[in-house]
């Protein structure tokens, strides 16, 4: 079944569960657990100035946002990890600006992203 949705596209989670639809499942209710919760650690860590701490979560979710096939949400997190890697120095102002709006951007895109793959939750 192809499900038609605006904000995921579930072909590299299609891929890597092989046809395995528990598989899909599992990838599906771990995606849904996850991406709030690191969303709030990046909320958190901003709001701190923790930029490694902020760079460390955001690696992390770049090897999960790949299941959810959302371009925008990858960019914003690409930003986010890049400008907040540097050990040596923090951010400068306009970089912290960028990193505030690629966290905004990310938090409007994240409810629709859920609902869509609760969506597609449902219909397994």
């Amino acid at each position: 079944m192809h499900t038609t949705m605006n904000l995921t596209n579930l072909d590299y989670l299609k891929l890597m569960a092989d046809g395995d639809r528990d598989m899909e499942q599992t990838m599906l209710e771990m995606l849904l657990v996850e991406l709030p919760e690191e969303f709030d650690k990046m909320k958190t860590l901003f709001a701190a100035s923790a930029w490694l701490p902020l760079s460390k979560v955001s690696h992390k979710m770049k090897s999960t946002l790949p299941f959810i096939g959302n371009d925008e949400l990858t960019s914003a997190n690409l930003r986010i990890e890049q400008l907040t890697k540097q050990e040596d120095h923090p951010p400068l102002k306009d970089e912290i600006i960028i990193i505030e709006n690629s966290i905004q951007q990310f938090g409007n895109l994240l409810p629709g992203v859920i609902e869509e793959l609760n969506k597609i939750l449902n219909t397994y």
